[in-house]
């Protein structure tokens, strides 16, 4: 059965007991502050900029960012404003979203370096294959890479075995949210579907992490989900294998079950897999780099 088959309203009522015990952040003033400014019909740069001053770990990720070799500048930016005109308007929200979601969603007393680490990468791999499928925005990849696994530290610092059940889960057949739901009422995907409707992030990235371990989806376009999320869900599990390989770690069981059907879906084949290997290695190793 679809995860999707149950609407997020019926969803979170059938499991209200459990939802009630979890914290879901509010959006933070500054990302809201900051959504509201990039969805007027008139953008005001400078106010943007102000809002970003005002926040001196926002403000040290923009100007790390655009002196990244991701935008390879002959000369350095040493001022807000001049990192702003460097990154645009997408890429200054992709940010302040990454940096919200980090300081919000970290468990007291639980090192989460590991977590933010691979959702890392997973957006700037994401964001990568998105350069490569049809009807998929980079900038929706991004965010979505970003924020696709959200739910895990909401339930991690709800329940003391979350991370034993995410252990079962990745050497199991079962769907990851089969798996979470026996063992605690709720799962990941329908708390991180909350979560993004509640810091307002696109419909679209709404669905697709709600969907994104539906892999069932990818062969069956009889389904009523939408090919962006059916797109995101093939790209999202691709992510993952390239990631595995970079880190030379197993695949987990999901690719092992699904991954001929999202190269499929993708229409990749072996030749282009090995480009992309070579591609996301040097935009991994980058990030690695910047990272020591």
């Amino acid at each position: 059965m679809l995860n999707e088959a149950i609407s997020p309203e019926v969803a979170a009522d059938s499991v209200s007991n459990i939802l009630k015990t979890i914290f879901i952040p509010p959006c933070p003033a500054v990302v809201a502050a900051l959504l509201v400014e990039a969805r007027g019909d008139y953008v005001d740069f400078n106010k943007i900029i102000r809002l970003i001053s005002g926040d001196l770990g926002l403000a040290a990720s923009m100007m790390k960012t655009a002196n990244s070799p991701i935008f390879a500048l002959r000369n350095k930016v040493e001022t807000v404003q001049k990192a702003a005109a460097v990154l645009g308007l997408k890429n200054i929200l992709c940010i302040v979203n990454g940096l919200a979601l980090k300081r919000s969603l970290t468990p007291n007393g639980v090192s989460m370096e590991r977590f933010w680490e691979r959702s890392n990468y997973h957006a700037t791999v994401s964001t990568r294959l998105a350069h490569r499928v049809p009807g998929v925005k980079q900038e929706d990849a991004y965010t979505f890479g970003l924020f696709h696994d959200c739910g895990i530290p909401i339930l991690m610092q709800r329940f003391p075995d979350y991370k034993e059940t995410l252990v079962t889960a990745n050497r199991s057949a079962k769907a990851v949210w089969e798996t979470e739901t026996e063992r605690h009422g709720t799962d990941h995907v329908t708390v991180g579907a909350m979560l993004a409707r509640n810091w307002h992030l696109p419909d679209l990235i709404v669905k697709a992490i709600r969907m994104h371990h539906n892999f069932e989806i990818l062969p069956d376009d009889s389904s009523n989900v939408s090919d962006e999320v059916r797109a995101m869900t093939a790209v999202s599990l691709l992510a993952d294998h390239l990631i595995a390989r970079f880190l030379d770690v197993p695949d987990e069981a999901e690719w092992m079950a699904h991954g001929t059907a999202a190269l499929n879906y993708l229409n990749f084949d072996e030749e282009e897999l090995t480009d992309l290997q070579y591609d996301v290695e040097d935009d991994l190793n980058a990030i690695r780099l910047d990272r020591a």
